[in-house]
């Protein structure tokens, strides 16, 4: 358990939070079980099964098949293997033809993508163990704020905060929308004026040249 919670923070959690704790590392340890590597022998009847079911590959060595199958399934577990084998023969397997007995890479492809539902459960698992403890600390601190805001006294401050805030607030006059006073419709409109700049053709030679 204490690979997925360090100890020290487990002993600080609420009981609740401990018993989750135990579910995920009970869990965790089932998925491991599950997904430990299966015996040479299995990977080995795979393969004569696969041989026996299929043609071989077009130039494919039937000793260096196996030699390949075997380090392909290696870290596999057994029934992942044979439920792959089981989806080839069943024809369960997209683009595969069912003639030929499947590439290593094939057959690797279709029992990992077996297993990956349960290898993403046990990631997301020990993300969960991970958080407990920060879940925990932000439930106490949610609890001691709830406790303060219902505290009588809490509140009659609260109340003569927002009193004071009121009384001070300044009053504001209210004007048609779009009411604006003469003096300062004369400032936008003066804004508003673009500046002439004079031409400066005529100084220039050709210019002088012209009115000659």
């Amino acid at each position: 358990m204490f690979d997925l919670i360090a100890q020290d923070q487990f002993d600080r959690l609420p009981e609740r939070y401990r018993e989750r704790a135990r579910q995920i590392a009970l869990r965790v340890q089932e998925i491991d079980r599950l997904l430990a590597p299966g015996s040479p022998e299995t990977i080995r009847d795979t393969a004569l099964r696969l041989i026996g079911q299929f043609r071989p590959q077009p130039g494919v060595d039937v000793a260096a098949f196996g030699r390949e199958f075997r380090g392909v399934c290696a870290d596999l577990p057994e029934w992942a293997v044979c439920e792959a084998a089981n989806d080839f023969m069943a024809g369960r397997v997209a683009n595969h033809t069912g003639q030929f007995v499947p590439t290593c890479a094939e057959f690797g492809k279709q029992a990992r993508a077996i297993i990956a539902p349960f290898h993403a459960e046990r990631y997301a698992l020990r993300i969960e163990a991970s958080r407990l403890f920060d879940r925990a600390a932000d439930e106490k601190r949610r609890a001691m704020i709830a406790i303060e805001r219902a505290d009588p006294a809490v509140k009659a401050r609260v109340r003569a905060i927002v009193a004071e805030a009121r009384a001070g607030a300044p009053v504001t006059l209210s004007q048609p929308h779009g009411a604006i006073s003469a003096q300062a419709q004369a400032v936008l409109d003066a804004m508003k004026k673009t500046q002439q700049h004079p031409s400066k053709i005529s100084q220039t030679r050709i210019g002088k040249d012209a009115r000659r």
